[in-house]
């Protein structure tokens, strides 16, 4: 296990949080998944979500029980939500202003607003990632995505 590096993501439907999970065992490092306080089950949570998103809101999440000051590399993970990075990690990044050392960030999403909310992490964290990578929902439920995973590491 590299204690140096962290995979941390916050996932709605369970795509971001797969990807996450094979990130960190290519990278042979710990991983967190950001809790929400409340609840965003069904059609209300989605629409929540993508309020949020829209409005730029933060959102009250679970404490986390990682420190990423303690890691040189945070590997951030995030679906896409309203074009724009999902509202949870923006306050886990909020919460954590200052203390990442190198990132890098990956999106899930079901179209092609990757780019920017990529972007957009990199701009809230204040510093340039090492890599990004933005990986399909449906290539992800397929399983298909593997290599993906293999390449985004490896520019890590």
């Amino acid at each position: 296990m590299d204690s140096n590096r962290l995979v941390v993501y916050y996932s709605r439907g369970g795509v971001t949080r797969q990807v996450a999970e094979m990130v960190a065992a290519r990278l042979k490092c710990e991983v967190e998944g950001i809790q929400d306080v409340r609840s965003r089950r069904g059609l209300f949570g989605w629409l929540r979500s993508g309020r949020e998103a829209v409005r730029r809101e933060l959102p009250a999440i679970r404490p986390t029980l990682k420190d990423p000051g303690e890691y040189e590399l945070v590997v951030l993970g995030s679906p896409v939500w309203a074009g724009t990075v999902a509202s949870p990690l923006r306050t886990y990044i909020a919460q954590n202003q200052g203390r990442f050392k190198r990132i890098a960030v990956f999106a899930t999403c079901g179209g092609v607003d990757a780019d920017r909310a990529l972007q957009e992490i990199a701009e809230l964290c204040g510093q340039r990632p090492l890599a990004t990578r933005a990986f399909r929902n449906r290539e992800v439920r397929a399983g298909t995505f593997a290599s993906t995973v293999e390449e985004f590491a490896a520019a890590i």
